[in-house]
């Protein structure tokens, strides 16, 4: 038993001396599978740094719906550039084969900075990282 007891205390000393480590050379992670990490969204419009507002019509946001397999999208709309809860003016889940929302243009200030985000949500809940713009609103 004790000379076990030692085997065992000099093969963990040697391996986590680096001596026959393989860290740099075998990685691993608890998140990984291509249904458990999603990219984030690719938004198309607005992506510049002003939106045209005309008329009383709606602005269209619109994104890139490239991935199969997924549940459906987040769309949150604050007021300024930070993406603060008590800024959040917007939120709406969308279905899976969305790629466009249409918002009131009365919810928009003239001349006021306004950012949308987006992510993606897969079947099992995971949330991809958010794509967002931030855009100046311009009333004519």
């Amino acid at each position: 038993m004790r000379y076990r007891q030692i085997a065992i205390i000099t093969l963990v000393l040697i391996l986590s001396s680096g001596v026959l480590s393989f860290a740099g050379t075998v990685a691993f992670t608890l998140d990984c599978g291509g249904f458990n990490s999603l990219p984030e969204p690719r938004l198309r419009y607005p992506i510049s740094e002003t939106a045209i507002l005309t008329g009383s019509g709606p602005l269209e946001f619109q994104w890139w719906n490239d991935v199969v397999g997924i549940r459906g999208f987040t769309i949150k709309i604050y007021k300024g550039y930070n993406m603060y809860a008590g800024d959040l003016i917007y939120k709406e889940n969308l279905p899976q084969d969305a790629s466009s929302l249409k918002v009131d243009s009365g919810l928009f200030e003239d001349g006021q900075v306004y950012t949308w985000s987006l992510i993606r949500i897969s079947y099992t809940g995971y949330k991809s990282d958010r794509s967002f713009n931030s855009f100046k609103a311009i009333k004519e």
